[in-house]
This record gives C-alpha cells, structure tokens and sequence, in this order.
C-alpha cells in the first residue's frame, strides 16, 4: 500500500479540474468519431444508390439489346413499347410502365429494371431502333442512347 501512496503522489484520488478536462477531452473525441461515422453513413448510401442505378441502367440495356440483335423482325408499337418476333416466331414485348420495364412472353411478364425514362424509336426506312434510357438520382442523372439493329434485318 505505502508503493501505491508513493506512485500516485496523491492518495485521495483525482482533483476536480482533472476530471472536467478528461471529460471535455473524451467529449471531444467522441463528437469527432461521430461526425465521421455520420459521413462516412451518408457516402455509402450515396454510392450504393449510385451503383443501384447504373446496375439498373445496365440491365435494362443488356436486355434490350441482346433481344434486339438475335431478332428476325422488330416493331416499335409506341415510344415505350417494342414488340420484337424471334428467330423461332415467339412475340416478345417490352413496355415501360410505371418507373419499371416489362418483358412479357406467352410465358408471362417479368419486371427487368426500374428507370425513369425510356423512349423507342424507328425512322421509317431504317433498320435499327434507338433506344434513350435514363434513371435520375438526387444529385445527377444516368443517360444511355443506343442505336441498335436486328439481325434478321441483315439477312431479309
């Protein structure tokens, strides 16, 4: 006990004015990793938005065009419709509803992504359909254009 007493130079414990700074310091130190967790929260859910966009974007994309391409024939019946006929005959539709694209088979309707905006167009003559697809977020907005030509077109 007296090793202790020596050590410490004052036996009774800390004075006040030690433990209001300690405490102001800790305070300090706490409010600092909190403002840093905070925007450190905010900019993953930034970019998890950001990537759940372009992942959107990019599916509507690929499936558009992939169904575009192997098609024998390609009709655009309104700017957010597309009814595509397949090598084998089958009638496969694209719509845009809603914020959602739709591909509807004699199988049924799936969803393929959320956008915001798409629109199809064919110039009369032309092979190839364009397509305009854009999804918004907070702070800035993803736009992708395409132009896009079936291949049955190439072999009629």
């Amino acid at each position: 006990m007296l090793r202790t007493v020596a050590i410490t130079k004052n036996p009774h414990g800390f004075t006040l004015i030690e433990l209001i700074v300690s405490l102001g310091l800790l305070s300090i130190i706490l409010t600092a990793a909190f403002t840093i967790f905070s925007a450190a929260e905010k900019a993953y859910k930034w970019e998890d938005d950001r990537i759940y966009a372009q992942q959107n974007v990019r599916q509507a994309y690929m499936w558009l065009s992939t169904a575009i391409r192997q098609a024998r024939n390609v009709e655009v019946v309104s700017e957010n419709e597309i009814k595509i006929t397949t090598a084998d005959g089958e009638q496969i539709r694209f719509y845009f509803q809603n914020g959602v694209l739709y591909r509807r088979r004699k199988t049924g309707t799936n969803p393929v992504a959320e956008l915001s905006y798409l629109k199809f167009t064919q110039t009369e003559g032309k092979p190839w359909v364009d397509i305009l697809l854009s999804i918004s977020l907070p702070m800035e907005e993803m736009t992708v254009k395409t132009k896009v030509t079936p291949f049955g077109s190439w072999i009629n």
